[in-house]
């Protein structure tokens, strides 16, 4: 398992078969002429009396022969590909090339957070992929604070990834987290997600540790989290082209994005002041969000739909009006 060190409560970033024509050639014999009554039929010549055919330059004519063409000819043209529905991501990340997630060396995503108002941005860097981990860096653009992560990769999957933003848009939700990977994916691989016509649900499953704190209906509460689990369910919007959907955002127009549900569950033990007594209680946190992406490209945005805690069997919403959205992504050499 991969510990990832999140600096907030929770974060998140950022084609069919060839058509093979198969042609038949069916030789025919023309049918005999028919008899005519009466007539009888001329006993054929002995072989050795039939004349050849002879040609103007006076050399017997051959009998012309189908050219068959040879299918081992190398330089007979290839049947035209059709395009895919999504085109499979680069080979140059290896084990870490994620549709959604493309962990390739030199990649950069500049986005733009916004919460409560008020913008910052952060830019994250593929600096290197190591086998089935690539190495992740931020930078926050306002400070000058970087911070370095490891993504967990399997064929073509992101297990774990370091969701560095999400926590911008909680707002009064503020903290600190570990969390670790223990089952399930993150993103799933091209070829499941091809295999399923690209209608597909996944889930992952984390342990989280740490601290976060919270306002809830004007009360502050402090959760504690010791290896509590954290569920994280993801499925697309249909099957086909039903995946797709057009966005624009800061770096450009994309009419094919293709759009994804995420929810978030994760139990905790919480503190809360109430009538001047510290009271314990336990608590369910449940984040909803939309997210888009540009296939082979990354996280175009990312916004919160509805957050809520529960405690004593009732949910209190938590207000978040924040969005995540990508203004440049780059390719290094």
């Amino acid at each position: 398992m991969n510990r990832t060190k999140l600096p907030v409560v929770i974060s998140l970033i950022l084609l069919t078969s060839l058509a093979c024509g198969l042609t038949s050639q069916i030789a025919s014999e023309a049918p005999p002429a028919p008899e005519e009554p009466g007539v009888e039929e001329a006993e054929p010549a002995p072989l050795d009396e039939v004349e050849e055919p002879v040609s103007e330059e006076g050399q017997p004519e051959q009998e012309s022969q189908l050219e068959v063409p040879d299918e081992s000819d190398e330089s007979a043209p290839e049947p035209p590909a059709i395009d895919a529905l999504v085109p499979p991501p680069s080979a140059d990340g290896g084990p870490c090339a994620n549709t959604f997630y493309p962990m390739v060396p030199g990649y950069q995503w500049i986005y733009e957070v916004t919460s409560d108002g008020e913008t910052s941005q952060i830019s994250l860097t593929v600096s290197k992929v190591d086998g089935n981990e690539a190495t992740l860096n931020a930078l926050y653009l306002d400070s000058g604070v970087t911070t370095e992560a490891t993504v967990e990769c399997q064929d073509g999957a992101i297990l774990n990834f370091p969701v560095m933003l999400l926590g911008f848009l909680f707002g009064d939700v503020d903290g600190e987290l570990d969390v670790e990977h223990v089952d399930g994916e993150y993103a799933p691989s091209y070829s499941t997600l091809d295999s399923h016509n690209w209608d597909h649900s996944w889930t992952g499953e984390y342990l989280a540790s740490g601290v976060i704190d919270a306002v809830v209906d004007g009360d502050q509460i402090t959760g504690k989290l010791s290896e509590s689990p954290v569920d994280m369910e993801w499925n697309t919007l249909g099957e086909g082209e039903a995946i797709f959907e057009a966005i624009t955002v800061k770096a450009g127009e994309f009419p094919r994005a293709i759009k994804l549900e995420r929810e978030i569950i994760f139990d905790f033990d919480a503190e809360m002041e109430e009538s001047g007594y510290t009271v314990s209680v336990a608590a369910v946190l449940t984040l909803q969000n939309n997210l888009w992406f540009e296939p082979n490209i990354g996280q175009l945005k990312q916004e919160i739909e509805r957050a809520s805690i529960k405690v004593y069997g009732v949910n209190f919403p938590i207000e978040m009006t924040g969005s995540i959205e990508l203004i440049e992504f780059r390719m290094e050499e």
